[in-house]
């Protein structure tokens, strides 16, 4: 890690709505900030959003684009879409001053076989290309895979080490694959958290401990890389954000 990683390792994703909330929050708890709001398409107020965030000096990471995203498809279209999508994503990274940009998985969650071969053949080598091109490092994240195995075949694919994965924590608990699984397949290759609660069933992004993810057991194998890696809170406004720190200060969990 970098000492911007080094000084900010727990990131949040601000909304520029609320910016003087966020800031105070930030300067509070000494946190980073990983931006989600400059990958959606329906944001207002880009270009003023954009000056913000370079001017808090805050950013580590940003969270590429994600949504009707595949840099893999076979529809030429949604191909040069996806791919536009993704490099702009980098653009910003370079722009803020991040290091890192995470993407979601785009893998069809019950296709296999030369469908996934194709997918993580495809992927491997693009974001590889992001990662050269743009000096970044590439995270891909679990997003509606059902089990480890579809982003496992990527980084088998991969020889760039710049290209890791973004364990999220919260879209483990909905998915048919135990945590300790999706930490034994993907081992050495993650380097990044994403931390939100739920139910079981949908992505709700609830507050650390209002849900059912088992937090001690989440803890137990993030300890057991012994490994230091760049955190992100995904709970929603700044309320969840001080309900989730203040649960993780309670347990001492993930180093706090």
């Amino acid at each position: 890690m970098n000492d911007l990683e080094q000084k900010w390792n727990l990131q949040v994703q601000p909304q520029y709505a609320s910016r003087n909330l966020w800031e105070a929050l930030a300067v509070k708890e000494g946190l980073g900030y990983e931006v989600l709001e400059l990958s959606a398409p329906f944001v207002t107020e880009r270009d003023l959003c954009r000056q913000w965030y370079r001017g808090t000096g805050r950013v580590v990471s940003v969270h590429g684009a994600f949504i009707d995203i595949n840099p893999a498809s076979m529809d030429a279209g949604i191909f040069a879409v996806s791919r536009q999508r993704c490099h702009e994503s980098c653009m910003l990274a370079r722009s803020l001053g991040a290091g890192h940009v995470i993407f979601h998985s785009s893998c069809e969650t019950f296709l296999r076989g030369l469908y996934m071969d194709r997918w993580a053949g495809r992927c491997a080598s693009f974001y590889e290309s992001l990662s050269e091109q743009y000096d970044l490092r590439i995270w891909i994240e679990n997003s509606q895979d059902m089990d480890a195995g579809p982003i496992s075949e990527l980084m088998k694919r991969t020889t760039d080490p710049r290209v890791g994965v973004c364990l999220d924590i919260g879209h483990v608990n909905y998915s048919r694959m135990p945590m300790e699984q999706w930490f034994d397949i993907l081992g050495d290759r993650i380097g990044y958290l994403h931390l939100s609660d739920n139910n079981g069933l949908y992505d709700d992004h609830l507050p650390l401990g209002e849900g059912t993810v088992n937090w001690a057991e989440a803890d137990a194998l993030w300890r057991s890389t012994g490994r230091k890696m760049l955190l992100t809170l995904e709970v929603g406004a700044t309320e969840g954000v001080m309900r989730s720190i203040r649960y993780l200060k309670e347990h001492g969990y993930f180093g706090f």
